[in-house]
């Protein structure tokens, strides 16, 4: 099995053949072959160390802290050199993404749907991996909900089905979807809540831009933008219980308003 991987990493080298596998850890190894000190990636391929330098990773900006966030992802690479002796080899994601890209991006076309590969998560966004091409997914195009976390939802190395709603390559512009393949709840939902009617819920968030708090209402998937009227002396807390009255249902914009009540 060993001596299979590595004619497949040699072939790689030689070849410029593109191989996968998953981040698994960051080591500070790449000294050993380049007399530097740098953060590497790490992928195990069948018993052999694959290192592939923060320098060859695809990354903007080169710090221990990206890296980390692209833990479990998987993603494309090419061997670079091969010590069969030391069972080590260095690829290049960087190579990898440019070969990926030359063949698969100008096949693209819009409205097409691609399975993405996740890369990294953080609180409003995702970054995501099309053909050799990383591209930012904010959270209102992921889902029709509100999304407090991403992270609550999203795990580098899990695949992602989206939809291309913009490209430009010659510009180098991509924006992506994944709504269209998830459920939408504001289709039907005046079977759960109706206007001037009451309903329990758990604060989720305050938004910056909207005086008022966000309310995960208990009986559906929605939430709503409720105002706290002035007699309430003090906003409720974070994942505190509220009730709260449905004043207008804005299905089409997927926006629910109305004011607390009181505090459970």
């Amino acid at each position: 099995m060993k001596e299979l991987a590595i004619k497949e990493l040699m072939r790689s080298r030689d070849e410029k053949r593109i191989l996968t596998g998953k981040i698994s850890g960051i080591e500070d190894e790449y000294y050993k072959y380049k007399n530097e000190n740098i953060s590497c990636a790490i992928i195990w391929y069948e018993g052999i160390k694959i290192l592939i330098p923060s320098t060859h990773l695809g990354i903007k900006k080169i710090n221990k802290s990206i890296i980390r966030g692209m833990l479990g992802a998987e993603i494309d690479f090419v061997i670079v050199e091969i010590d069969i002796t030391s069972n080590i080899a260095i690829a290049s994601r960087t190579e990898a993404m440019e070969l990926r890209s030359q063949i698969e991006i100008p096949k693209l076309k819009l409205n097409d749907a691609v399975t993405v590969r996740i890369m990294a998560v953080g609180v409003k966004n995702i970054i995501v991996e099309l053909y050799g091409k990383e591209i930012v997914i904010k959270a209102e195009d992921l889902k029709h909900t509100y999304i407090v976390n991403c992270k609550d939802y999203y795990t580098p190395g899990e695949n992602l089905k989206v939809r291309i709603k913009n490209i430009d390559i010659e510009k180098n512009i991509f924006e992506l979807s994944a709504k269209e393949f998830v459920e939408n709840p504001f289709k039907n939902i005046r079977r759960y809540i109706t206007e001037n009617g009451e309903y329990t819920g758990t604060v989720i968030a305050f938004p910056k831009s909207n005086s008022g708090i966000i309310v995960q209402l208990d009986n559906s998937k929605v939430c709503i933008l409720t105002r706290v009227p002035a007699r309430f002396n003090n906003f409720p807390h974070y994942m505190e219980k509220v009730l709260v009255k449905v004043s207008e249902i804005k299905e089409n914009k997927k926006l629910i308003y109305g004011y607390l009540i009181r505090i459970i």
